[in-house]
Order: C-alpha cells, then structure tokens, then sequence
C-alpha cells in the first residue's frame, strides 16, 4: 500500500541509488577512458528520455489508476538496462544500456512524488517531509561509497544495481499491490494535459525550469571530471555531494515550518540567484575546503528550487492530472533542459576546462532570474487542498 513508511522506504532505496550513479558515473565512464565530449553524449541519455518517458508513463500512471504498478514496470525495465552496463565497455555499448535503462527510470521520481502527494491529499502531512528522506538516502549512500572505494570503476555499477534490485523487490510487494484509486477532475488523455500546458504560468516555470537546469548541468554532469583534474581524491567528491544533499535535507525537513511565509515566485528568484554565485564561485577557485564548502548552497540551489516548483505545477493542474503535470515539469526541465546542458557542457568541458565553464554557468543563471522576475506571478488566492504539498 503507498503508505508513508512505503513511500519513505522507496525514496531512501532509489536515492541511494542515485547518490551512487550522479556522482560517480561520470568518473567510471572516465575510467573506461571514454573521452569527455563523448561522456557528455551519455550523460544527456537520460535528459532525451525524459522528453519522452516521463509524459508516457505518467499517462499511463494517471489512466490505470495505479501509479504504484507502473512503477514496478519501470523498475524491472530500468534493472534490465543497468545490468547490462556489466558488460559494456566501449562507448557505443554503454549508450545502448543506457537507453534501456533510462527509458523506464526517466520516470521513476515522477511516478513516487505522484504518490506521495496523492497520500498527502489523501491523509494529511507534508511532501516536502517525505521526499526528505530521498536525500537522507542519497547522503548516506554517496557518502558511505566515496571512503569505501578508492576508484570509480565496475563497483560503481554494482552498487546501484544492487540497491535497485531491493528496491524493485520492495515496490513489488508493497506499493505495486496497492488498488486503483481515480481522481476526480478531467481525463487524463493528450487534450487535458495540453490544456495544463496552456497556462501560462505553467509555461514561463517550465522556461526558468528548464533554463536553470541547463546551467546546473556542469555541476550535475562534469563534477567529478573537474574534481579529477584538480587531483582531489573520492572522498572530495563524495564530501562535497554529502554536504549538497545534506543542505537540502535541511531545507525539505524545515520547508513546513517556512514555506507558507515566502512565496513560491521568491524562493524560486532566490533559489537562481544562489546557483549563479555558487557556480562563478566553483569555476573562480581550487580550494578543496572552498569547493565543499560551496556545496552547502545546494539547499537552495536544489532543494527550494524543486519543492517550489513542484508547488506551482501542483496548483495548477487538476488531481486527476497529477501525475502527467508531474511529468510535464520532468520533461522540460531534466528532459530538455538536461539534454541541451549535459550536451553542451561536455563538448565545452572539453573545449575551455572545467573553471572556464562553471563560470559561464553562473552567469548563464540570469536567463531564469529574468524570466522569475519579469513573468512569474503567485496564484491571488491559494486553492483549497494547496498547503497539503508543503
């Protein structure tokens, strides 16, 4: 049943997951001596699936009724694609697996946050405090990896494979058994979503969204690489993502007691504001102390940045719609916005050097700052049930 112990336990599984493979991926296609340019070919694998997979999976979520089921699905195809990663070494191979298997995750985080909202609309409490422990997984998993190896290499896959294969097994017995459970509101077919899309407001989020993760994708995509040619050791990296992820448990676990007193428009101006000075800063020292620090302003960088706009989706789209509004903001943000900055940032990694790049991708910050500032406008009136995703 998707119950919060469910939904907590599910979020910690595939968070570990993710605080394996989001840092230290991009080290072990290093280590297979996959050049930069292509690294950055297989880090936008998953941005171009969350394009597609996302609205896919989300309608069918949203059809059947049983977002639960949908994500075992997901679960087991993305378990196929990663475990064939074991036996790739060349770059074509990888990007074959990697196709797979992010065809099916693209939509994993999509299909659990739908869930935890629906339980919060349903019995009360706060999203932001459920999805917290996503992060708490995510910090003890990248945390734990990075002082047990000493390189990323086949035990990079490994681990995440194997915190994937327990968390399919528990989805399977838990969340996937759950019955289906229709919203009232419009139907979830192509003309609804559309008519979501034509909000307004919905599109100038789904632009500062999408441009703001364009310019995160250096820290997302070529951290590691930067960390390496600076002569850190793992432990910098995996010290660095542990300080990040834990900002930004701090943010979700408070975000009840703040949220209602700041508008979504001024965290999200905030929240871009922060990113710009963060990534000038990383790109303008070689400070290992500097750079961890740094991490710190995940938090808001982060964390602020994606319940916000969780929040502004939410509000205006119908329940009926949750989970393809969801994906709506998936796509456009880590689909487009992913695909355009993992491209990008890899060919010009490998172009102009890590400090030259982060520096453009703080100011590359402005672009959302300006469209925050100049078209962003909070709803008048909250709508009733609104609070429930804080």
């Amino acid at each position: 049943m998707a119950n919060a112990r469910n939904l907590i336990v599910t979020y910690v599984l595939h968070f570990m997951g993710v605080g394996v493979t989001l840092p230290f991926l991009p080290v072990y296609y290093d280590w297979l001596h996959i050049p930069p340019e292509q690294i950055g070919v297989l880090l936008s694998v998953g941005p171009f699936c969350a394009l597609l997979a996302p609205p896919l999976w989300g309608q069918l979520a949203d059809r059947t009724g049983r977002p639960g089921l949908i994500l075992l699905v997901i679960s087991m195809g993305s378990l196929a694609g990663f475990g064939l990663l074991l036996g790739a070494a060349r770059f074509e191979t990888v990007l074959a697996c990697l196709l797979l298997f992010s065809f099916f995750n693209a939509a994993t985080t999509t299909l659990i946050d739908s869930l935890a909202l629906g339980h919060v609309e349903r019995h009360g409490g706060s999203f932001a405090s459920i999805r917290t422990f996503g992060s708490l997984g995510f910090v003890v998993s990248t945390l734990v990896f990075g002082f047990v190896v000493d390189r990323a290499d086949q035990r990079v896959v490994i681990a995440a494979l194997g915190l994937s294969l327990v968390n399919a097994a528990f989805i399977g017995t838990t969340l996937a058994r759950a019955p289906a459970h229709r919203r009232p509101g419009p139907s979830p077919d192509l003309r609804s979503v559309r008519a979501v899309l034509a909000n307004p407001q919905v599109r100038w989020l789904l632009l500062a969204s999408c441009t703001h993760w364009i310019a995160s994708a250096p820290y997302h995509g070529s951290l590691g690489l930067y960390f390496g040619a600076l002569h850190f050791e793992p432990k910098i990296l995996s010290l660095s993502s542990s300080v990040a992820v834990t900002s930004e448990v701090i943010v979700l676990a408070t975000w009840p007691r703040w949220s209602h007193r700041i508008a979504p428009r001024t965290l999200l101006v905030a929240a871009y504001v922060v990113s710009g000075v963060r990534w000038f800063a990383m790109g303008s020292t070689a400070s290992p102390v500097l750079l961890v620090a740094l991490a710190s302003l995940h938090g808001l960088s982060f964390g602020a940045f994606y319940v916000a706009s969780i929040t502004w989706i939410a509000e205006r789209a119908p329940s009926s719609l949750r989970a393809s509004g969801q994906a709506l903001f998936v796509a456009a943000t880590f689909g487009i916005g992913g695909l355009i900055g993992f491209m990008g940032s890899g060919r010009l990694y490998a172009e102009v050097g890590g400090a030259t790049l982060f520096r453009w991708a703080g100011l590359a910050e402005l672009v959302p700052l300006a469209v925050a500032i100049l078209f962003l406008v909070n709803q008048a009136t909250q709508p009733k049930g609104a609070a429930e995703y804080q």
